[in-house]
Order: C-alpha cells, then sequence, then structure tokens
C-alpha cells in the first residue's frame, strides 16, 4: 500500500478510528501469488455508481464477498451506502433502486472505504469488468482516505471464456454466465447482490483451473494477460479490417 502525501499532510489530524483502521491495514501483508488456490483469499467487489464513465462518475454502493478455500463464505460478506450531498438522476435511481434518502442517509465515504478495507484486508481482488470497479474504488479511495490501493484485479470477464469455453463465449454480460449455469436467485443490481453473484462464478473458476495447469493466482494473472493481449489484437484486426 501507499500512503498519498495528503494524507500524511492530513493523518494527525483524521479521526482516531480512520487512523487506526488504515494502520492496521497499512501492516499487513499483501496475497501471495504462489500460494496455492485452495489457500488463497479471493474478495469479489462490485460497485453501483452514479454513471458509466468510471473516471468521473460517484461511488454510492460498495459490495463485497469472500471467498477462502476455494468455497463461498457466507458469513463474510460487505456492503456499504455512501453519503450523497446531491441525488442522482431519476433514471440512474431506477437501475440501482438506491433512492435518495439511501443517498442521503449513507455513510460518510471515509468511513465507508476504511471499513472495507479492513474487512477486505489484502486478498486478491476480483471482479467483472474489473477495471469499471477497479477504477471506481482507487479513486474513491484517493479522494476519501488519500490510500493508492496499490493491487491488480481478475476479470472474470475475461477468465471464464478461457476456462469455461464450453459454456460460454467472450463478450457475455454477467447475466448470461449466469443463466448457463443456472445460478438465479440473486438481488441483481445491488452492489453486494452482484459480488455474490460474481463470486459464484469464480468458483467455477477455480474448479475448471486446474485442468488447464493452473494452481495458484500467478497462472489466473499469465492467463487473463493471454486472453486481454488476444482481445486486443483482435478487436486491432476488427478497425484494420
Amino acid at each position: 500500500m501507499r500512503l498519498l502525501p495528503r494524507w500524511f499532510s492530513s493523518r494527525a489530524q483524521a479521526p482516531a478510528h480512520l487512523r487506526e483502521a488504515l494502520q492496521r491495514w497499512q501492516s499487513l501483508p499483501g496475497p501471495d501469488l504462489r500460494a496455492p488456490l485452495c489457500q488463497t483469499r479471493f474478495v469479489v467487489v462490485d460497485t453501483e455508481t452514479s454513471g458509466l464513465d468510471p473516471s468521473c462518475a460517484r461511488m454510492l454502493s460498495i459490495g463485497a464477498c469472500a471467498v477462502e478455500h476455494a468455497s463461498l463464505c457466507l458469513d463474510q460478506t460487505f456492503e456499504r451506502t455512501l453519503r450523497q450531498h446531491s441525488p442522482t438522476a431519476d433514471a440512474n435511481i431506477l437501475v440501482h433502486g438506491l433512492g435518495w434518502e439511501r443517498q442521503a442517509n449513507g455513510d460518510p465515504a471515509a468511513d465507508a472505504l476504511a471499513a472495507f478495507l479492513v474487512y477486505a484486508g489484502r486478498p486478491v481482488f476480483v471482479g467483472y469488468h474489473a477495471l469499471f470497479d477497479a477504477t471506481v474504488v482507487s479513486r474513491t479511495l484517493r479522494t476519501a482516505l488519500g490510500v493508492a490501493l496499490g493491487a491488480d484485479w481478475l476479470d472474470l470477464a475475461l477468465l471464464l471464456p478461457a476456462l469455461v469455453a464450453d459454456h460460454g463465449r467472450p463478450g457475455w454480460e454477467l447475466d448470461r454466465w449466469l443463466q448457463a449455469f443456472g445460478l438465479t436467485g440473486f438481488t441483481r443490481h445491488s452492489a453486494v447482490g452482484d459480488a455474490y453473484a460474481t463470486a459464484q462464478l469464480m468458483l467455477l473458476v477455480l474448479a475448471r483451473a486446474p485442468a488447464h495447469g493452473i494452481r495458484d493466482p500467478r497462472g489466473l494473472f499469465s492467463l487473463q494477460r493471454t486472453q486481454l493481449e488476444r482481445a486486443v489484437a483482435a478487436e486491432a484486426g476488427i478497425t484494420a479490417g
């Protein structure tokens, strides 16, 4: 973890509970990417935001589910709504269901994000179209706490087509993967609901990985890089054509 200069200059004035939370998180070791998958803690993250541009959209809520010992930890879920000082558009509220009252009564961003860091620890982070959530989380952390997350994320949108190609294809959205495996009953378009749904798919990735010679997170990141390179090359071919 890297603390930005702004935090160092103001940490003496920060509330004690925030200082303690960040110091506790800072003291944790990072994930061991060479450890067996069954011994790795993964935290699957989803955010609800005010828009579709991760560089400027406000984080409205953040949800997460932990996967440990290749099992979903149903007793280890996390969700916080962040306090907003102005309501999002009605069309946006229809998507995520976070009405103005919930937005106005959410937690201060610093408290919500500090609680997230304490919950998450230093895992391997996972998302679906993970670049969006990683960008939103990192930007909000910098703004609220002056903290740089400094972690790479696994993206199931890239890994699933490679590991379970018999059930789906590149470019599928999350709902199509859930339908392909008969995974239903989730409260979709809530942060913790989407994180829980994605975590179910993460279990499939972990189950299929050994058959592809992947036994640790390092192998998953290597496969992800290969998939991304192929996607970029395919896009360049389409553009060139």
